[in-house]
């Protein structure tokens, strides 16, 4: 007798199998969907930082980020020097520190990205304790100025993601770095 098919009780059998196959990984794959946002926002942010930074060492001028807003809301903006005092926001509304690329979202189009320091995650080393304050800081404002020379107002800006991770920019480099939201290094 020849096997025409499958019957109905093997087809779900089968169906439940896959199903639970699913379930199974779905959760994991969450996870790796949020992990991409947090990187493919923070990899825009490496751009722009280094968009500012060849400006700034093209131009023999200052160039910096200036960032307004937090949380959701935060967003940044590259300005030039125009009188050699460096960028502030006093010239920036006179007019005399001129807009180079318009005020665009700190986390870019990555749905789940926030600005903000995860509560209860140990300081980025050789500082101690737990990070707290401002979620983007550099220097005493929040403006990231790059020099002629390459060099970058120190500070930190960080990134949360949905699953508790953080991404951070700390140093002179404007480098950004990755930081786990286990307290280790991405």
């Amino acid at each position: 007798m020849a096997h025409r098919g499958f019957s109905l009780v093997e087809l779900l059998v089968v169906l439940a199998a896959v199903l639970l196959t699913v379930a199974a990984a779905a959760p994991h794959i969450k996870a790796y969907s949020d992990d991409v946002h947090l990187l493919g926002a923070s990899d825009e942010f490496k751009g722009a930082f280094r968009r500012a930074r060849s400006m700034a060492i093209n131009s023999t001028g200052n160039v910096a980020i200036v960032f307004d807003g937090e949380g959701d809301q935060a967003r940044f903006a590259i300005y030039r020097d125009g009188d050699r005092d460096g960028v502030r926001r006093d010239d920036i509304l006179a007019g005399v520190d001129p807009l180079v690329e318009p005020p665009v979202p700190v986390t870019g189009p990555m749905a789940g990205v926030s600005v903000a320091i995860q509560p209860g995650l140990p300081a980025i080393p050789p500082e101690t304790g737990t990070l707290s304050g401002d979620a983007i800081r550099f220097g005493a404002s929040n403006i990231l100025s790059f020099s002629p020379l390459g060099t970058a107002t120190p500070g930190t800006f960080y990134l949360l993601g949905r699953n508790g991770r953080q991404a951070a920019r700390h140093g002179h480099a404007g480098r950004v770095v990755g930081y786990g939201g286990e307290g280790g290094a991405n």
